[in-house]
């Protein structure tokens, strides 16, 4: 990664391979010792905030930091144990904004995050107000993002929530253990737990039982029975 300006913080830890540029001045990058991290990380602007947590695994994940125009005091958060695969993009390209992302999230691939648009001259026209302002994104800790989802501005994902895949989260969504689907999304199930592979199925509780309850069925046993 090449850094350019004064007053840079770059801390990565192991088994991260990160690409890109940095260009500004005071701006903190601190990456935690991961699983397998290969990330494009380009920053645009100053005093801006990138933290990663230990344990994050990810292939090909892209994050901008302003873009041709400079972003100021921007925040990227990602928490522990979180995992991204390929062809997955970050965009906070406004000063100001920020992205959230809790403990032992799961992203599939091709998944679209913007904190906010390049920044466009939008003006209220009878007040004169700038509207293209600051956008946040926060997704709560063990939540599930599909294939092709896409996360817009101001949305916000309770923790224990699954969103489908080819979703568009365009508002505010409070309500754990749900799931999220269509365009614009909404809830469209409740009380739903997920586990992110069965090795983690504890022993002997009703997840594990159902779940192998339901493969019996299609073993080779089952059938040589039938």
């Amino acid at each position: 990664m090449e850094v350019h300006g004064v007053g840079n913080a770059v801390s990565i830890g192991g088994n991260a391979k990160i690409a890109g540029r940095v260009i500004g001045d005071h701006n903190h990058i601190f990456i935690q010792d991961s699983s397998a991290l290969s990330m494009t990380l380009h920053v645009r602007g100053s005093h801006n905030r990138v933290v990663i947590g230990r344990g994050f695994r990810t292939r090909d994940l892209n994050v901008s930091i302003g873009n041709d125009v400079p972003a100021h005091r921007v925040t990227l958060e990602i928490g522990d144990h979180c995992s991204t695969e390929p062809n997955c993009s970050f965009y906070l390209y406004n000063s100001g904004n920020s992205l959230r992302i809790g403990n032992a999230c799961m992203f599939s691939n091709s998944i679209i995050i913007r904190t906010g648009e390049s920044p466009h001259l939008i003006f209220d026209d009878e007040t004169g107000d700038y509207l293209d302002t600051v956008g946040n994104v926060t997704i709560g800790d063990h939540s599930w993002i599909g294939e092709r989802a896409y996360i817009t501005k101001n949305a916000s994902i309770a923790p224990e929530t699954i969103v489908a895949a080819c979703s568009v989260v365009t508002r505010r969504f409070d309500e754990q253990m749900t799931v999220l689907a269509g365009n614009p999304a909404s809830v469209k199930k409740r009380g739903i737990r997920w586990i992110r592979n069965q090795t983690l199925l504890p022993k002997d509780s009703k997840f594990r039982n159902s779940f192998d309850a339901f493969h019996a069925q299609f073993s080779p046993a089952a059938s040589s029975e039938s």
